[in-house]
């Protein structure tokens, strides 16, 4: 685990790096979509299974052993064609499950296991109009599927939590997060804590035994793209379109700024940790907000040493 990297690309391609050795090289080029890649998301314990989902409309799964591709499942989006090309989010869950949140606000949960049989139908459907989906992750306990609305006509950004072998979400607990939507957030390793990022341009932190936010980080000014926890959940970075990682630790405090180029622009559209070394992998922006031009690199690999003083 975490010797490969993969990110989406335009080019309808999935590309896996190898991170060994003398230097970071393409050992794969996963082909197949017809449009370009939107999101890419290896399986949480087996490094040869790739998630990816494009344009196309579809979610693919991929075995990557020998390093070549072999497609072992397809799944094209159930929502009509208005509601966009790319899902809201798709997330592993366990080692057999995926969680499909679509833009009109549907979630499917499917068994990557029938896929490879020919069947396409999901086990588990769940529809949340009026509220508008921005995405869903399975607890760490594997008991509920954890959802971020916003309801329509309405700005507050909620999570929405309710039994995965439920039937419906009526019964589902809310609790209001932002002041407006939640795009991204992410669960510590652990288990313990839950990170929110919302347009407000606030990061929640929320103790998950009792769903309270207990600490917010308010050092940025726009809208957050992405949130991630270290291995260890004892670091936690966000990052915006504004310039550096924001690195902060379990309590929300603030431990430093990491810059993706020389010149310290730019911020990262996703980031992620090494899900074992104190690396973190930022994926640039398609453009530089100060200048309007092509990134240096489309993915930044940053490695440091926390000075303890």
């Amino acid at each position: 685990m975490g010797s490969w990297l993969a990110w989406a690309s335009s080019d309808r391609m999935g590309k896996i790096w190898s991170m060994e050795g003398a230097g970071p090289r393409e050992v794969v080029a996963v082909s197949g979509h017809t449009a370009p890649v939107d999101r890419v998301r290896f399986h949480p314990s087996d490094p040869n299974l790739l998630l990816t989902t494009a344009q196309d409309r579809t979610v693919r799964l991929w075995d990557l052993r020998g390093g070549s591709q072999h497609l072992l499942g397809r799944w094209d989006l159930q929502s009509p064609a208005q509601y966009g090309s790319c899902p809201a989010s798709v997330e592993w869950h366990g080692s057999h499950h995926i969680v499909v949140a679509e833009r009109n606000d549907c979630i499917h949960v499917y068994d990557t296991r029938k896929a490879r049989g020919g069947s396409r139908t999901a086990y588990k459907s769940f529809d949340l109009k009026p509220n508008l989906v921005e995405g869903c992750q399975v607890s760490p306990n594997g008991e509920y599927l954890v959802a971020t609305t916003t309801l329509r006509g309405e700005g507050m950004g909620e999570l929405r939590i309710w039994p995965l072998e439920s039937e419906t979400v009526d019964d589902a607990y809310v609790y209001p997060g932002h002041t407006g939507p939640i795009y991204q957030f992410c669960f510590s390793p652990d288990g313990t804590l839950l990170a929110t990022g919302g347009s407000d341009a606030i990061v929640g932190l929320w103790d998950t035994k009792h769903m309270v936010c207990t600490q917010t980080i308010t050092r940025r000014t726009k809208f957050v793209r992405s949130v991630s926890f270290s291995h260890d959940s004892q670091l936690l970075a966000n990052s915006t379109e504004e310039d550096g990682i924001d690195i902060a630790g379990r309590s929300g405090e603030w431990l430093g700024t990491l810059y993706l180029q020389p010149n310290k622009r730019g911020g990262a559209e996703e980031i992620c940790f090494h899900p074992k070394k104190a690396h973190m992998l930022a994926c640039a922006r398609d453009t530089d907000a100060h200048s309007g031009s092509l990134p240096t690199s489309p993915v930044t690999v940053v490695k440091w040493n926390m000075v303890q003083s």
